[in-house]
Formats: structure tokens, C-alpha cells, sequence
């Protein structure tokens, strides 16, 4: 990590495109209710937004929460790091009967305390679906948000952080793709060796037959950086691109985006500008296209410390526009050295606008997970940090 004046000064020198928009805090989080949002928003046809903290609450374990409209909370489950889970991470997922699914990092088996897959009833009835034991079925101990959930046929599919194979840091395990049915039986779809396939799997998305597609953050065994993936619902994986290194981005990250004709678009945390990054010394980011005949075009890289380093969410795409935020970069003040983050906006043109650039303060500053609209067309999102210090969550219309 290079963290030198000269390379701070120069990027305070170059100018990032800023675009006039509406920011406000919808929610500030008090620690009682919780403390460091994390992960995407989910939004219901009534208007209401779902989503968890990592930390807060009654045990200092994360909770549950609803925000109406106006943003009015309530907290729909307080998690006590024990049976049920502790530390939530990533978004939830919500079926057509307004039931929640989410996922832990801690608590659960007590011999591993390595996380739980949860289900909260649309009436309030909290259950543990599967507790991960830490070995070949996969863990989520010391996971990081950019886990998620989707359903097929009434199943639940995820993936865990670590896990699975031996071999990757520090010999936590590669990570698994995993399967959790309603009763609770857990089968494990796929495990990553770190090695050609990758490791570290990723937020999932699905297409209309189930199949299951992802990335993987790269593989600490063969230093590749990362790879595109499907994994249908036998657990057949198929690589789908491996990320070269270098300009085009390094390890992948958050959740994809796939049209219709097959194309991802993505985020990388690392790779592209090497010279500019205040961050990191292998870059700080790209914006990413695959196309179905597995050629990367780079939307954007990241690396100019006003505009944004490292993004920490994946992408929403809404009229021709793509959303997103970075966690480092923009205001650089004493507390942020490096930036607090910023929202961005980039057109399929490629033109870049930084919306809204954090300052640590009032507004909050470390955003994580990818934005979420509702039907007016405005943005909104999680700040881990800033408010009354328990982070926020907060609107933009751009």
C-alpha cells in the first residue's frame, strides 16, 4: 500500500467531473438501533426498505430493520451472536410472502461460531435454516459483504466467504456455492480449489432457469485475479472469463449485472491505474464489461483520489446511466486521509460524475452495497460510518 504525500498531492491536483444532485440522511442510526449499516437496500411495492447493521442493537450484534417511505424505522430482529447469529452481512433477500433471508458471520454452531443462513417471517418468527460448521460445507467467519442471496423454486442459494477446500488464507478454505432448503438441509454446489476456478466467491445473481452466476475475488494459490462464473443448479461450474490482471481489474467484486444478451457489467476492487491510487499500489479499480464472447471492455478506472477509490458496491443501471459508490477518495479531510468515498454516476458513453462526495461528518462516509431506487427515480444507499457515529442511510436524487 502506497500512502505517500507526493502521490496524495498530486491527486488532489486533478479535477473529477462533479454533477449537481439532492443529498440527504433518510435514516441516522443511534447504536440502540443499530450501528454500521452494511450490504444493499431492498425495497417493497409499499415503498418500504429492508436492510441489516453489522453491529448495535441490545447485544451489539447487528440487527433486522424496516425504514417506511418517510423514514420512520423499526427494528424487526435484534441478533445475540449466539444460536441465532451475530454480525449480519450483505443484503437480504425477500420472497412474494414478504419473508426475510439473511446471513450471519458469527454465532450459530457453537464449536466454530462461523455463521448462520436465517429466515424471518413476514410475522416475526425467526429460525436458523443451517449453521455453518467451518469445514467442507463452507464459513463466513470474518466474511465480508459482498455476500448475497437469490432463490430458485423456494430453495435458498449463497455462497460462503471461506470454507470448503483447504488451501487459501491462511488455509480458511476457498469458499463454497451452497443450497438451503426451506426445512433447513444444506448441500454444497460447488467448491473453489483457488486455483484455475478462483476463490472467495461472490454475491449471486440468477437468470430465469435458475442457473446461478457470480465472481470469484481472485486465488492466493496461482495469482490469478479473478473470474467470472455460472454454476447451474447440479453444481456444474463453468468459468466463464478470468480476469488478466493488471489495467483491466483485479479481483472482482460485489454484485454483477447481466442483460439479456448475456453481457456483465461489474466492479473490480483493485487493478487499472497503478500510477494515480493513493490506496493501493495495484490500482484502485475499474468498471467492467464482459460480453457473451468473453472480451473485458473497461468502462471507467478508478485512481484520481477526488473521484473515488475502490468501489465497494456493485452497479444499478437505470436509463442509460450506471450507479455506484466507491469507499475511499473524494473529501480529504481529518477524518478521512484518504477520502470517506463517494456516489458516482457513469453514462454507457463513459462519461463520469461524482454525485455526492462523503465527508466523514453529518453525512456519513464509507458506503458499502450497491444502491437501490425507488419510484420517483431517487438513490439510496448505506453509510457504515458518520451521523451520530453508527453510520446512515441516505438519499440521492440525482
Amino acid at each position: 500500500m502506497k500512502r505517500t504525500l507526493s502521490v496524495l498531492i498530486i491527486a488532489l491536483l486533478i479535477t473529477a467531473s462533479s454533477s449537481a444532485s439532492s443529498f440527504k440522511v433518510f435514516y441516522n442510526f443511534k447504536f440502540s438501533d443499530g450501528s454500521g449499516p452494511n450490504g444493499d437496500l431492498i425495497r417493497d411495492a409499499a415503498g418500504n426498505f429492508y436492510g441489516t447493521t453489522q453491529l448495535g442493537g441490545k447485544s451489539n450484534r447487528g440487527i433486522v430493520f424496516k425504514l417506511d417511505a418517510k423514514g420512520n424505522q423499526t427494528i424487526l430482529y435484534t441478533f445475540t451472536g449466539a444460536s441465532d447469529g451475530g454480525i449480519p452481512i450483505g443484503g437480504l433477500l425477500r420472497d412474494s410472502a414478504g419473508n426475510l433471508y439473511g446471513i450471519t458471520s458469527l454465532g450459530g454452531d457453537p464449536t466454530c461460531s462461523c455463521g448462520t443462513v436465517f429466515r424471518l417471517t413476514a410475522n416475526g418468527s425467526f429460525k436458523v435454516l443451517h449453521e455453518f460448521k467451518g469445514g467442507k460445507d463452507g464459513s463466513q467467519n470474518q466474511g465480508q459483504p459482498e455476500v448475497g442471496l437469490v432463490m430458485v423454486n423456494g430453495d435458498i442459494y449463497g455462497s460462503a466467504s471461506f470454507g470448503g477446500v483447504s488451501g487459501c488464507d491462511g488455509n480458511l478454505g476457498c469458499g463454497v456455492v451452497f443450497k438451503v432448503t426451506q426445512s433447513g438441509k444444506e448441500t454444497v454446489l460447488y467448491r473453489f480449489t483457488g486455483k484455475a476456478d478462483g476463490a472467495f466467491p461472490q454475491q449471486l445473481i440468477r437468470d430465469k432457469a435458475g442457473n446461478i452466476y457470480s465472481a470469484t475475488g481472485g486465488s492466493y494459490i496461482q495469482g490469478n485475479a479473478g473470474t467470472l462464473f455460472r454454476v447451474d443448479t447440479t453444481g456444474k461450474l463453468t468459468t466463464l472469463y478470468t480476469f488478466p490482471g493488471g489495467a483491466e481489474g483485479v479481483s472482482p467484486r460485489w454484485r454483477l449485472l447481466r442483460n439479456a444478451s448475456g453481457v456483465f457489467h461489474g466492479v473490480t476492487q483493485f487493478g487499472g491505474n497503478t500510477t494515480d491510487c493513493a490506496i493501493s499500489s495495484v490500482g484502485c479499480g475499474v468498471v467492467f464489461a464482459v460480453d457473451a464472447s468473453a472480451k473485458e471492455h473497461v468502462l471507467h478506472t478508478f485512481g484520481k483520489l477526488i473521484g473515488g477509490e475502490e468501489p465497494s458496491g456493485g452497479l444499478l443501471q437505470e436509463a442509460g446511466n450506471f450507479y455506484g459508490v466507491t469507499v475511499y477518495g473524494g473529501t480529504v479531510n481529518s477524518a478521512c486521509t484518504f477520502g470517506c468515498g463517494v456516489v458516482y454516476r457513469l453514462s454507457n458513453s463513459g462519461k463520469y460524475a461524482v454525485l455526492h462526495r462523503f465527508s466523514g461528518g453529518a453525512d456519513g462516509g464509507f458506503p458499502s452495497g450497491s444502491l437501490t431506487e425507488d419510484a420517483a427515480g431517487n438513490l439510496y444507499g448505506a453509510a457504515s460510518v458518520g451521523g451520530n457515529g453508527n453510520g446512515v442511510i441516505y438519499k440521492i436524487t440525482p
